[in-house]
């Protein structure tokens, strides 16, 4: 008896462990349905188990709709993605059609190229100002100039003859004497309101000043003088004293056609002497 007892007692303990691992399986099964029961009921529902095995799919199982994974699912267990810090968040690119890609890539293409373009047009008008600037002809400086005291005549009421002075601007050059005599050849200006006793047509040939004496060299022109002994004399006059407003010249020597002769005038009654040097003083 006390054998037949223990014997029953190690198998009630036996089959007390199975039902307790059976009811673990169960367990288990149950909790592994609940987290995977929408794969349980969609592969149910997909194979067509219930219909092919009892003849007819439940209710339950046909009004069931399959939930959609999220596409961040990597197909076992749902992760979310958490953004980087700092990082901008994007979104999945998908699928795209070959012709949308491209058309994207050459509109990227061609707003990377107008900003170039646009860029150097700056440049290209920068260069074509600047070209612009060295073909501009430049200015020419306007022509330095100087002071030239001219002598003139003035006659009077009574027919004296008088002398008078005047100021001129004249071209600055390296032969300051020629200038001034040219330009006491060429007569007086409307505005300076006098008259020269020069015969007209006289020329200056050359002009040289050694030891304070002006040898001025003149046409023939200058021999005869249709006036008279005054306009001679006037002639002369004006001469000497434009000549020797320069500090290098003290006195003048009258030359005609490069020859140096005793007097000019038109006859006998009608001359002046012209063999030596004239001063100012000469004419006192």
């Amino acid at each position: 008896m006390f054998f037949m007892s223990g014997k029953n007692s190690k198998k009630a303990k036996r089959n007390g462990v199975f039902a307790a691992v059976w009811l673990l399986l169960i367990l288990i099964l149950i909790i592994v349905f609940l987290v995977k029961k929408d794969d349980f009921a969609a592969n149910l529902k997909s194979t067509n188990f219930f219909e092919r095995v009892v003849g007819s799919t439940p209710e339950f199982l046909q009004n069931y709709e399959t939930k959609k994974k999220d596409n961040k699912s990597n197909g076992l267990l749902d992760v979310d993605v958490a953004p980087v810090p700092g990082q901008k968040e994007t979104q999945d690119p998908g699928t795209y059609d070959l012709d949308d890609l491209t058309s994207e890539q050459e509109a990227a293409a061609q707003s990377q190229e107008k900003p170039e373009q646009e860029s150097a047009k700056p440049a290209e008008k920068q260069e074509e100002k600047t070209a612009v600037e060295e073909k501009a002809p430049e200015k020419p400086k306007p022509a330095a100039t100087t002071n030239a005291k001219l002598f003139f005549v003035q006659v009077d009421a009574d027919g004296n003859v008088n002398r008078k002075s005047v100021v001129r601007q004249i071209p600055k050059s390296d032969s300051p004497l020629t200038d001034t005599i040219k330009a006491l050849l060429a007569g007086p200006l409307d505005s300076e309101k006098s008259m020269s006793l020069i015969p007209p047509g006289t020329r200056l040939l050359s002009a040289t000043v050694r030891d304070g004496i002006a040898a001025l060299n003149f046409s023939e022109q200058f021999e005869f003088n249709s006036i008279g002994a005054d306009g001679y004399r006037g002639q002369l006059m004006q001469i000497v004293f434009t000549a020797t407003e320069f500090a290098t010249v003290e006195s003048v020597q009258f030359l005609i056609e490069g020859q140096r002769k005793d007097y000019i005038g038109s006859g006998e009654d009608v001359w002046m002497w012209i063999g030596s040097p004239y001063t100012r003083s000469s004419f006192n």
